[in-house]
Parts: C-alpha cells; sequence; structure tokens
C-alpha cells in the first residue's frame, strides 16, 4: 500500500481471554521441558532456577519429572515413598505475578491480554512444580485489584479466572501497585502488560535485595508494525464501535522514533538496575515469552 493512499484496513481488538483446547497440553510439555532444563543446569553446576546449594530444612514429596539426584534414599528404603530435599529458599519461595487487565492490552490482533494470560498461567505451573506459592493480581475497571493464589489442583478454577476477565478501563499496573504490593518474602515478582503509564520508580521500588524481578512488555503486532499511511479503521477495545483514524508520514515517523526511545529506556533501566525485561509480541507462543523472561533473570 502507497503512503498517503486511502484504504479501509481494519485492525480487530481482542478484549477477552479464551484458551485453545491444546493449551494445558502445552502448558504441561512447557512445565516438563523447563525441568528438565534446569536438572541439566544443576548438574552442570549452576545454581538452578530454584537457587540450589541453599541450607537443607526438610523433605516435600518428589514430583515426576524432578532430579533424581534430590530424592533421600534412605527415606525411600524405609518407608517406601519418594522424598525430595528442600532449600531454605525453596521452602519460602513466594512468586507474585501482577498482570495488566486494562483496555489498551486490548488493542491489536492476538489480544495482549491473551498473551499476558498464556504467559502468567505458565509460570504460575512452573512456580508450582518448583514448590512455590505462586499469587495473581489482576485490575478490573472500577474494582479493586483482584486476586487468586493457584493451587497444584486447581488448573481448571485459572483458567476460568483469566476467561472471566476483558481488557478494559485504564486501571493498568500502576493502578495494581498502588493498591497492592508484593508481599515482603516474593522471591520473584513479575510484571505482565504493555507497560502504558507504569512509572519507572513504581517498578525500582520492587526491587529488594534476595528477589528477582521480571517485567514482560507486551505490544501488538500492529503496535511495533503499524499499517502504511492512509485511513484504517480500528476497533474500540472498549466496544464503542468502529474508530476512523488517519495516519499520516509524520506521525507514523514521530510515533516509531518514541516506541524506539522507550523501548531502549526500559531495557537501559532493567540492565542498569538489574531486573529482567523483555518486549515480545503478542502472537509469540507463550512458551517461548515464559522460557526466555525466566532465562532473563539472575542465574
Amino acid at each position: 500500500m502507497k503512503a498517503g493512499r486511502p484504504s479501509r484496513e481494519r485492525h480487530l481488538a481482542a478484549p477477552s481471554v479464551r484458551f485453545a483446547p491444546d493449551f494445558a497440553r502445552r502448558l504441561e510439555r512447557l512445565v516438563v521441558q523447563l525441568a528438565a532444563a534446569r536438572e541439566r543446569r544443576e548438574g552442570a553446576g549452576g545454581a538452578g532456577l530454584t537457587g540450589g546449594g541453599d541450607e537443607f530444612v526438610g523433605y516435600r514429596p518428589y514430583v515426576m519429572g524432578e532430579d533424581l539426584r534430590q530424592l533421600d534414599w534412605n527415606l525411600l528404603a524405609r518407608l517406601d515413598r519418594p522424598y525430595v530435599r528442600v532449600t531454605r529458599r525453596e521452602a519460602a519461595e513466594r512468586w507474585s505475578v501482577f498482570i495488566d487487565a486494562s483496555a489498551s492490552m486490548g488493542v491489536g490482533s492476538p489480544g495482549k491480554l491473551q498473551c499476558a494470560a498464556e504467559v502468567a498461567c505458565a509460570l504460575a505451573c512452573i512456580g508450582l512444580r518448583m514448590g512455590a506459592r505462586v499469587e495473581l493480581l489482576l485490575a478490573r475497571a472500577g474494582a479493586p485489584a483482584e486476586f487468586a493464589v493457584v493451587k497444584k489442583t486447581d488448573l481448571a478454577g485459572l483458567f476460568a479466572f483469566f476467561e472471566a476477565q476483558r481488557a478494559s478501563g485504564e486501571r493498568g499496573l500502576a493502578a495494581i501497585l498502588e493498591q497492592r504490593r508484593p508481599p515482603a518474602d516474593a522471591g520473584r515478582v513479575f510484571l505482565i502488560g504493555d507497560l502504558e503509564g507504569l512509572d519507572p520508580r513504581a517498578v525500582l521500588a520492587l526491587l529488594r535485595r534476595g528477589r528477582e524481578l521480571f517485567a514482560a512488555q507486551i505490544l501488538a503486532p500492529i503496535e511495533l508494525t503499524p499499517p502504511a499511511a492512509g485511513a484504517v479503521e480500528w476497533l474500540d477495545p472498549e466496544g464503542r464501535g468502529r474508530i476512523p483514524v488517519m495516519l499520516e508520514p509524520g506521525v507514523l515517523a514521530r510515533y516509531g522514533e518514541e516506541l524506539d526511545r522507550q523501548l531502549e529506556a526500559w531495557g537501559a533501566l532493567a540492565g542498569h538496575h538489574g531486573f529482567a525485561y523483555g518486549c515480545f509480541r503478542s502472537d509469540q507462543p507463550f512458551e517461548d515469552v515464559a522460557a526466555k523472561l525466566l532465562l532473563l533473570g539472575r542465574r
């Protein structure tokens, strides 16, 4: 499409969350793969995702797929049941996952909220596999931050929690953090959203000794690669109908410059203060986003 030539392109909004029939199967496969990767790192002498080498505090039942070297063979012989050693960090591990569900998360297709929900589910299952207590926090329009504790036996409840959400209102990550801070003992804190309107100072306030902070910025393909100049028809994620928008070459150029500046600023902030940051497309497979985000964290 030539610059300046009118068009009637439509850019659909995706404000709701719907999990595909194969999502649970993909989720389980991802958790098993990451558990195997953790075993390989620990076998090579790395600390692994659970901070291996911390003070021993007790035992818990063995979970299929975990490193057999953690088994206590004496207990297995005496009780005829497998148990693994638990370190102090694993025993006290707590994850807080903050999810943006504001109207801006409904922009574009695939929806950013859909991607955020899939990634949050993946992180929750990974955390549970590591023995952590996982908490999800999400803000809905006109309501206090909604809170959920994820349990191993309630995967259906986790899916229902997200499928009841809709991208709406202006209450993004900044509003959630104003209402509710991560618990003091949260070892890992995740921020998932487009980071729209989020003050970097609010992010830095989450940093503390012994905690890992992860920020996943999710943007729709149309935000990263806008259409050529011309007239486009935008669907409002709030459900208020179609909005005609005229894209001019000068406006697109300024938008691209501002986007580059923001992405560079977040990257520089993360690098300087030592937290994990990644920018991801909403059409990326959730497996890639979750795995890459965790790999960005400290080893």
